[in-house]
């Protein structure tokens, strides 16, 4: 049957681009209550690197400090070719250039990727395990809030508050924390037999034994080695995994690999996505903050001259009065607050496009819509139709709460 000329038809841009949705988790990401949950996270967990530093660290190649004003470097300005190529062969200037996506990755990973370094010593070795294990207690608790949060918005529609985000990531907190803690314990299990054969090489009849079977040890070290991508590929898929279908360990972790494995070019392409979304959430966060920073001194400069509004709102050292100088210390202390949480952007980031890296993966391995996620009683948003309640004659009116 012919259709009639001038019908039009709306068009699912969401069922022909199923990756639209990695758009929302962008909207997710750039919430207050998300930025707040991350910066959050983020002060915990340095507050926790720093303490083990100090304790059992020799004070040497310190983890990066998200909310330092190093950690994010301007570009410099193009007088010269040599400067630009220099700055983006630096460690931080790669980090940079990567997008708020792997920047928020790297810097969550890096104590376990630091560790990976055969010259560390063994104190080194304790301060960056203790502060990997850190890192997972705190983000299973914010890291899963803001993955619930993403999820209950990308399924349904609605909005979480901190609050209610926080209560159910603290129920699954032993899930979300489990599920990479396996993996490692795993890895470790696996790398002891390498261990040991390490110390009977000290002998060298058992060197010459080890040397001639040596494609055991490489065989042993491939499976090491899927092991670890999978978890480095894929550890913010069992957050997500934990988040929205409220499972345990073990099905985050089989989820993880099996998604990872199955489909990787689907994932390429979707992290290809998000990174490039992620520049444009990280554009405007930034943008809004240079605006409110640059406009609140221009405005403040008004009523006072160039120079007092350099002592009070600019610099960072001059020769005030004691009142003055702690306004300026005050201007000072709120003026990195709101860089940090600029900052913090790229973790909230992570976990709000994880979940919909997600979704769009288990549409495509199990063939589940992505609307359909577990709910508890606790986590409904209080929005909808009043409770109605019959009156004396069976007729259900609206309850009054000030009858109550």
């Amino acid at each position: 049957m012919s259709q009639p000329q001038g019908s039009l038809y709306e068009i699912r841009w969401n069922e022909v681009f199923p990756w639209l949705i990695l758009v929302r988790a962008l909207r997710v990401s750039v919430m207050a209550r998300v930025l707040v949950l991350a910066f959050a996270g983020v002060l915990v967990t340095q507050w926790g690197w720093s303490a083990v530093d100090f304790t059992l660290s020799e004070n040497s190649d310190r983890l990066e400090r998200l909310t330092d004003n190093s950690a994010k470097p301007k570009l410099p300005a193009p007088n010269s070719i040599s400067q630009v190529i220099e700055y983006t062969e630096s460690k931080k200037g790669l980090a940079a250039l990567a997008g708020p996506l792997l920047r928020g990755w790297s810097w969550l990973a890096q104590p376990f990727t630091i560790l990976i370094d055969q010259e560390s010593t063994w104190r080194r070795s304790l301060a960056l395990s203790l502060s990997g294990i850190w890192t997972i207690m705190i983000w299973a608790l914010f890291g899963g809030a803001i993955s619930r949060i993403a999820a209950v918005y990308l399924t349904r529609g609605e909005t979480l508050g901190p609050l209610v985000a926080l209560k159910s990531a603290l129920i699954r907190w032993g899930a979300t924390a489990g599920a990479p803690l396996i993996v490692l314990l795993a890895f470790a299990a696996l790398a002891l037999p390498l261990a040991i054969n390490g110390l009977l090489m000290w002998n060298d009849f058992l060197a010459m034994f080890a040397g001639i079977f040596w494609p055991v040890v490489l065989a042993w070290g491939l499976l090491l080695a899927l092991v670890l991508l999978g978890l480095f590929l894929g550890w913010p898929l069992m957050w997500a995994t934990v988040s929205v279908e409220q499972t345990d360990a073990f099905d985050g972790v089989s989820r993880c690999y099996a998604y990872v494995s199955q489909r990787p070019l689907h994932l390429m392409f979707y992290v290809l996505v998000a990174m490039g979304l992620g520049f444009l959430g990280d554009f405007l966060v930034q943008g809004i903050a240079y605006a409110v920073v640059g406009l609140s001194d221009w405005t403040i400069s008004w009523g006072l001259s160039s120079e007092r509004t350099t002592e009070l709102v600019q610099s960072t050292h001059a020769n005030l009065s004691a009142p003055a100088d702690i306004g300026r210390m005050s201007i000072q202390f709120w003026k990195w607050s709101l860089q940090a949480l600029v900052a913090s952007y790229s973790v909230g980031y992570l976990w709000s496009a994880s979940v919909g890296i997600y979704l769009l993966l288990r549409r495509h391995i199990d063939s589940t819509e992505m609307d359909e996620i577990a709910f508890e009683e606790s986590d409904l948003p209080k929005n909808g139709l009043p409770h109605l309640e019959p009156d004396e004659s069976g007729v259900p009116q609206v309850k009054n709460k000030n009858e109550e």
